[in-house]
């Protein structure tokens, strides 16, 4: 069998004669197959590279790009540098290069107001908090709230290793991620002002979620069966249809629920999460994590705080009673006492004889 060091010594034109057929026929034996085209593309071109690039997240974000595409990716980044007056491309570089390719160029021009931008904020905030909390789910690789394309901002989640197929829970998971924008705009600014961003996530969910019941099998009530769905149905009996489609709304119902009940339960850190997008606009995965870490120490230092001046209020001697009815009772009383003693004084006085 060929190794891949073996095939490091080939020929420049032999590589790109066989680039594809070579990845083909020995795929499984690369743990990470994406990265061979990484690794031809970074042995060829004479690029300087900054100490902070790291070529397995830009591997991990660029899963079925051919070798034309990672050279053009390159190339961009290497011009976007040139053009900062950059000495070495950087990993901003890479990722501004990656981004540009995957969702078309950054809308600089695009006019968006205080009241969309602060919406957006929230809405990828949602996206990202539901993912970080979610068991089975992709990690962030970042958050943005910079137009690109169609997109007024988005959240990226990339694998830790190549992936050939997913799990039930990681499908439930994504389903999961999709519904945290909206419920993010319900939860933070009302259900009349829901908007038409979130068109696309429930798109994405709608179609993962009746694949999930008629190619996968994951569905308790239609089972382990498979229906071609390319028709819309209709090459099925209504009965079944109907059946496909109230287990879709379960999955999308139990999503819905589970994404309102992570981002009530964290909403102070949605707020900081939408803050700091609206600030700086893009965070990075690790920016997120340190952010939300702050915010769960603060979140375990204000109990500790209010127990302490309790604590001290409870040490301390009470001021005497100031209610005005224990006070007016508190009178009464004495007046009456008052009013009794001397009554008896009177009467003993008129009983003794005058004089010796």
């Amino acid at each position: 069998m060929l190794s891949f060091a073996d095939f490091i010594g080939y020929e420049l034109d032999a590589r790109v004669r066989d680039i594809y057929y070579i990845h083909y026929l020995y795929n499984y034996d690369w743990h990470y197959p994406y990265l061979f085209y990484w690794i031809f593309i970074s042995n060829q071109i004479q690029v300087l590279k900054a100490d902070d690039v790291d070529l397995m997240i830009i591997a991990r974000g660029t899963p079925g790009f051919s070798g034309a595409d990672l050279a053009n990716l390159i190339n961009m980044a290497a011009i976007k540098a040139a053009m900062d007056g950059a000495k070495a491309v950087t990993m901003a570089d890479l990722e501004h290069a990656k981004d540009k390719m995957l969702m078309g160029s950054e809308r600089k021009s695009a006019v968006v107001s205080p009241e969309q931008r602060k919406l957006t904020a929230f809405h990828e905030g949602g996206h990202a908090l539901v993912a970080i909390h979610t068991d089975g789910a992709l990690p962030v690789h970042k958050a943005t709230i910079v137009p690109r394309g169609m997109a007024l901002g988005m959240v990226m989640q990339l694998p830790d290793a190549d992936e050939t197929s997913s799990s039930r829970k990681q499908m439930l998971a994504r389903l999961d991620v999709c519904m945290g924008g909206r419920v993010a705009e319900e939860l933070i600014f009302g259900e009349n002002e829901v908007t038409s961003g979130a068109s696309s996530d429930l798109k994405q969910a709608t179609s993962l979620a009746r694949v999930m019941v008629t190619k996968y099998g994951m569905g308790s009530e239609v089972g382990l069966v498979t229906h071609d769905y390319k028709d819309d149905g209709r090459s099925m009996s209504s009965e079944t249809r109907l059946l496909i489609e109230k287990e879709v709304k379960q999955f999308l119902e139990r999503a819905y629920n589970n994404a309102k009940t992570i981002l009530t339960t964290h909403n102070k850190e949605l707020h900081a999460l939408a803050h700091a997008l609206l600030e700086h606009e893009t965070l990075t995965g690790t920016q997120i994590k340190t952010l939300l870490a702050e915010v769960r120490t603060q979140m375990q230092q204000q109990p500790q705080t209010v127990e302490a001046q309790s604590s001290s209020q409870s040490n301390t001697v009470p001021p005497p009673s100031t209610n005005p009815a224990s006070a007016a009772a508190a009178a009464a009383a004495a007046a009456a006492t008052a009013a009794a003693t001397a009554t008896a004084a009177a009467a003993k006085a008129k009983g003794a004889p005058v004089g010796s």
